[in-house]
């Protein structure tokens, strides 16, 4: 028996499916496989019933699995102390980036990602909210050690990976339209101008120009802060995509519409650090932020 057996217990009694707990913890669905049917010979029983609609623990599973995730946490509390020497949640707070636009509302989802990434990391977690063209500053100088981000950052000395994804939405006036609609299409937002907020890059390509790509038709209205505000956001034909609704809410004025099945894209969440030792660990932050249920 070993670790990485445990692990894939915990992750299979998650996720209901093999190819997910490979997903997770990143490896192929032939090793998670493997190791499964090494602890079940050493075992002597089957811990999963193997179906077409996923895996259902058998009861040596859910016993086994029971215990394994206690040893789990107890490990993953051990890799963190290990990794880190010294720090204790009595430490200093650890300083996180988020680059995301400001609105009304969001800093609830600013407050649930201290919580939540305070609970992984076991510290307390100060979030801070940057803009795109900041982010990287932020890393190398140490005022944060890690970014959240909307869509990937990309530099040579940065780790960046998806934590998960999330829905995107529209956010229009109250009096647009669209809001008397119960979804929207994206040949009907064809009609209006977007709202492409310049100074938060990784939004505006992880989601902006993604919808772009796929066939949006909207004429985009670009804006940076301290920009006088154009005519078309003043007047309310102007939207904006949103994400995460459903934990911000609508800035008072406003309602969010989703987008029709199969016209919504998964917004991807990432996390980034810099290359070096002491980072991050991101294949043991995404494990057990995936446990909490943040992001899908």
């Amino acid at each position: 028996m070993n670790i990485k057996q445990v692990r894939y217990v915990c992750a299979i009694m998650d996720l209901g499916s093999f190819s997910a707990a490979a997903a997770r913890e990143g490896v192929s669905v032939q090793a998670v496989s493997k190791a499964i049917a090494e602890l079940e010979s050493s075992l002597d029983g089957p811990l999963f019933e193997r179906r077409s609609a996923g895996v259902t623990p058998t009861p040596l599973g859910r016993a086994f699995a029971t215990r394994a995730c206690r040893v789990l946490d107890e490990w993953e509390a051990l890799e963190r102390f290990a990794s880190a020497p010294g720090v204790t949640s009595a430490s200093a707070p650890l300083h996180m980036g988020f680059c995301c636009p400001v609105y009304p509302g969001v800093e609830r989802l600013v407050k649930l990602i201290s919580t939540v990434t305070g609970k992984v990391l076991d510290r307390q977690v100060d979030v801070e909210m940057l803009r795109c063209s900041d982010a990287l500053d932020a890393l190398h100088s140490g005022r944060c050690a890690a970014l959240i981000t909307i869509g990937p950052i990309e530099a040579d000395d940065v780790a960046c990976g998806a934590l998960g994804t999330v829905s995107s939405d529209v956010l229009v006036p109250q009096d647009h339209p669209l809001a008397a609609k119960s979804e929207v299409t994206i040949d009907e937002l064809a009609d209006y101008p977007v709202l492409y907020p310049c100074d938060f890059e990784h939004y505006c390509h992880a989601v902006v120009d993604e919808y772009l790509k796929r066939g949006l038709r909207s004429e985009v209205v670009k804006l940076s802060m301290g920009d006088p505000v154009p005519e078309s956001v003043t007047d309310g034909s102007c939207y904006s995509f949103i994400f995460v609704g459903n934990i911000t809410g609508a800035p008072e004025g406003h309602v969010i519409r989703p987008l029709a099945k199969g016209d919504a894209l998964p917004v991807p969440i990432c996390l980034s650090s810099l290359r070096r030792p002491g980072g991050i660990d991101f294949v043991s932050f995404r494990r057990a932020l995936s446990r909490l249920s943040l992001f899908g």
